[in-house]
């Protein structure tokens, strides 16, 4: 039914749900896992100075190295087969991209920017809209108190 199973993350806690189940997804059906992590172009593109913009650059490329070794040493102890991969851009547009007809997206209804009790992610939203795959949206409960 599937090939793979894509797990975004911006490395918040709230992300960790859907990064959490969709390893346990994985693992159950023995498929191998995309982890994303995406530099949201976004963050220093108003930024007018050349070095500003690279240290900004460098920044959020150790923050998603970062994250994504954590996230490899996690599912190492579960026995997934993984690969992580930091892109740039803009987040829903990468992670769609990314994902083919056979792919299942794990997402976490909310990232860093929280709004859990009202609304979906912004990121989220449009990753349901735009997906042509199977998104699974699993509710951001590691940021309750956020």
């Amino acid at each position: 039914m599937y090939q793979r199973v894509i797990v975004p993350t911006d490395g918040s806690r709230c992300a960790q749900a859907g990064v959490r189940e969709g390893l346990e997804f994985a693992r159950r059906l023995g498929l191998p896992v995309v982890a994303l992590y995406v530099i949201d172009v976004k963050e220093y593109e108003g930024l007018h100075h050349h070095s500003i913009k690279d240290s900004a650059r460098t920044g959020f490329k150790q923050t998603g190295t970062k994250t994504l070794i954590k996230l490899k040493e996690y599912a190492s102890t579960k026995g997934v087969e993984i690969k992580t991969e930091i892109k740039e851009g803009i987040p829903y547009k990468v992670i769609t991209d990314m994902a083919n007809g056979d792919d299942i997206i794990y997402i976490s209804s909310h990232g860093a920017s929280g709004f859990t009790k009202f609304f979906l992610g912004s990121t989220t939203d449009k990753v349901l809209k735009n997906a042509r795959c199977t998104v699974a949206v699993v509710k951001g409960s590691y940021c309750k108190d956020e």
